[in-house]
């Protein structure tokens, strides 16, 4: 096997495991989280957004991609002959908005190319931003797409308050997790 249909073969399985982790999150989110909603599509505490924001910073686009059809597989109840449009924009949104976001702070230089290098007060700023720009690329999106129910001025809000409490969540108890298992660079090994 060649060194890069064995690289495809790695970045496919690691898409797929990131849909199926997605999945599970988004549906762990609903059972645990039920009385926190807002609307049936916005949850005052959504941990999948931390989730989004974890696989893309740990797997890049594979995880971007990941989030795409997992995102794709949740709002397949949507898809039909006549309103499939939707469905397909809002799982890019869902998958590639983190990872645009990842790559443009990258550039700009507020994201170390390692997650264990990332200060509490980075991840704080780079959470708020992602929230921000997921809550506002879905609600766009919405709003461009006429769906039911739907006030961009209103919903933005309690969307990103979601994002950005889901995803502080998720984030910090990912930090603190990665940060005990480190080894302690101080302790001499013999």
């Amino acid at each position: 096997m060649t060194r890069s249909i064995h690289h495809l073969i790695e970045q496919t399985a690691l898409a797929l495991t990131s849909a199926v982790l997605f999945v599970l999150f988004f549906k762990l989110n609903g059972w645990v989280f039920s009385n926190f909603a807002y609307s049936e599509n916005i949850s005052w505490v959504f941990l999948p957004a931390g989730f989004r924001v974890i696989l893309v910073l740990v797997l890049g686009l594979p995880g971007a991609v990941g989030l795409v059809l997992g995102s794709w597989f949740i709002d397949s109840v949507l898809f039909s002959a006549d309103a499939w449009l939707l469905p397909f924009l809002n799982g890019l949104v869902s998958g590639l908005t983190p990872w645009l976001v990842m790559k443009y702070l990258q550039h700009q230089g507020w994201l170390a190319p390692h997650i264990m290098s990332i200060t509490a007060q980075r991840l704080l700023q780079m959470t708020l931003i992602f929230s921000a720009a997921s809550a506002i690329s879905h609600q766009l999106l919405w709003w461009l797409f006429e769906r039911e129910d739907t006030n961009i001025l209103v919903d933005v809000w309690p969307m990103f308050i979601g994002n950005a409490l889901g995803a502080l969540l998720m984030l910090y108890g990912f930090k603190f997790a990665l940060d005990r298992i480190r080894p302690n660079r101080s302790t001499p090994t013999h």
